[in-house]
C-alpha cells in the first residue's frame, strides 16, 4: 500500500512541476498576449476613431470650400448676365429711342433756329467777331429755319442765314476768318445730352 501511496505521490509531485513550470507560465503569457492583443485592438479602434473624424473634418471642409466656389461661380455668372442684360436693354431700347428723339428733334426747324441762336449769342458773349456762317442739317429747310430766326441774329450771320451742309440734323456756327466751328450738328447733340440721359435711364431702369 505504500509502495501505491508513493507512486501517487511521485506522480503527483511531477504533476504540480509540469504545471508550476509549464502550465502556469503558459497561462500567464496568455493571459498577457490577450491583455496586449487587447490593447492593440483598443490602440487601433481609437486611431481608427481619431482617423475618421479627421476624414470627417476634412470631407466636411472640402464640401464647404467647393459649396463656396459654386456660390461664388453663381454670383459671378448672375451678375455677368444681369451686365448683359443690361447692356441688351440700353442697346435693343435706351438708344434707338434716345436716337430717334434726338434726330427727330435736331431736324425741327424751331429747334435747329434756337440751336443756331444760342451759338451766336454765345459767341457775342465771349466778345469774338469774325464772319459767322450758320450751317444746318441737310433734311432741315433754311426757310424754315430763318423765318424761326431774329433779325438780330440774321444780320450777325450777315443776312444769309441758315445755310445747308452735310450734317444730318442741329445746327454749325463757322467763324470763318478764324477757321472754327461750334458744332451742335445732330451726333454732336446725341454725344453731349446721352452723358446726362444716360445715368438718369440706368437709375431709372436699372435702380443702380
Amino acid at each position: 500500500m505504500k509502495a501505491v501511496d508513493t507512486g501517487k505521490e511521485k506522480v503527483k509531485k511531477i504533476c504540480e512541476v509540469l504545471r508550476k513550470e509549464t502550465l502556469d507560465p503558459a497561462k500567464k503569457e496568455g493571459e498577457r498576449i490577450i491583455t496586449k492583443a487587447r490593447e492593440e485592438a483598443e490602440k487601433i479602434v481609437q486611431e481608427a476613431k481619431r482617423s475618421g473624424a479627421r476624414m470627417y473634418e476634412d470631407a466636411k471642409k472640402k464640401v464647404a470650400e467647393e459649396r463656396n466656389v459654386f456660390e461664388a461661380s453663381i454670383h459671378l455668372a448672375c451678375k455677368k448676365s444681369i451686365d448683359t442684360l443690361k447692356q441688351e436693354i440700353e442697346k435693343k431700347l435706351f438708344n434707338p429711342a434716345f436716337d430717334k428723339f434726338v434726330g427727330d428733334q435736331a431736324k425741327d426747324p424751331k429747334v435747329v433756329a434756337e440751336i443756331l441762336s444760342a451759338l451766336v449769342k454765345g459767341i457775342e458773349k465771349e466778345g469774338i467777331s469774325g464772319d459767322l456762317k450758320g450751317i444746318i442739317g441737310k433734311s432741315v429747310s433754311p426757310e424754315a429755319v430763318n423765318k424761326e430766326l431774329t433779325k438780330e441774329v440774321l444780320e450777325k450771320l450777315k443776312g444769309k442765314g441758315a445755310e445747308i451742309d452735310t450734317i444730318e440734323g442741329g445746327a454749325q456756327v463757322k467763324i470763318v476768318d478764324k477757321n472754327m466751328t461750334l458744332d451742335l450738328s445732330e451726333e454732336a447733340l446725341k454725344s453731349l445730352v446721352a452723358k446726362f440721359v444716360r445715368d438718369d435711364f440706368r437709375s431709372v431702369i436699372f435702380a443702380v
